[in-house]
């Protein structure tokens, strides 16, 4: 039976920004499934300069641009939700039951969320950080493990000190080509793709020296086995 990993996010292109790499290199695995959910459709967003979409059709538009990212990706199953974006603090106990609802369906044995801090200190990031740790910490019958997916060495109050991780992965060049075409699918977002990631149009293109961070938040075992 395959190991599921669920990733619980709050936006269309939170999956590429943290774990496109992981997600990536799993795609490859056959005794691995992964499971990406997304509590908005992004709806608050910007609709890219100039403007891919109008504001109407921005939802629609960001959820065929998951998707898109997702087949990229090689990402097994994609679950989009329509709570409101910018909004989660609002609705975490829906949040809870809705991921208590996925755990249960799915059954997966690794949940990866943000970190408290959200990594850039977004409400809805840390909301769902709040939910899924509730919720998995309540189904510890079928969850073993929940990790935070994170940075490292940021000059600002979001990220991790590297004392505190428990994992880099490291992906290869070719997963990290993936990721730049995930990213790029993105299209409504370049901006923000741009901003965090300022080689994205070129060749030079790397994700944190093709590497991602994370931090165990939970475990069901005291000396748990390697999560991915």
């Amino acid at each position: 039976m395959k190991k599921r990993i669920l990733f619980c996010f709050a936006h269309p292109d939170d999956e590429t920004f943290t774990v496109g790499g992981l997600l990536a290199s799993l795609a490859k695995r056959e005794d691995v499934e992964t499971i990406v959910y997304s509590a908005t459709l992004g709806d608050a967003g910007k609709c890219g300069n100039p403007p891919v979409c109008t504001k109407e059709q921005l939802p629609h538009v960001r959820k065929k641009e998951l998707e898109q990212a997702a087949a990229i990706l090689g990402i097994d199953h994609v679950i989009t939700d329509t709570y409101p974006d910018g909004k989660l603090p609002e609705y975490e106990e829906q949040l809870v039951e809705t991921i208590h609802h996925m755990i249960e369906q799915y059954k997966p044995k690794v949940v990866v969320t943000f970190p408290p801090h959200g990594i850039s200190g977004h409400r809805d990031h840390q909301a769902i950080q709040r939910a899924t740790y509730r919720a998995v910490t309540a189904m510890d019958h079928i969850v073993e493990q929940l990790y935070y997916v994170t940075v490292v060495g940021r000059s600002d109050r979001y990220g991790d000190p590297i004392e505190n991780i428990d994992i880099v992965f490291t992906f290869t060049d070719e997963e990290a080509k993936k990721v730049r075409q995930a990213l790029l699918a993105h299209r409504t977002q370049h901006l923000s793709v741009e901003r965090v990631f300022p080689t994205v149009h070129h060749d030079s293109f790397h994700k944190f020296q093709n590497r991602e961070y994370f931090i165990r938040a939970w475990s069901k075992e005291s000396d748990p086995p390697y999560p991915f």
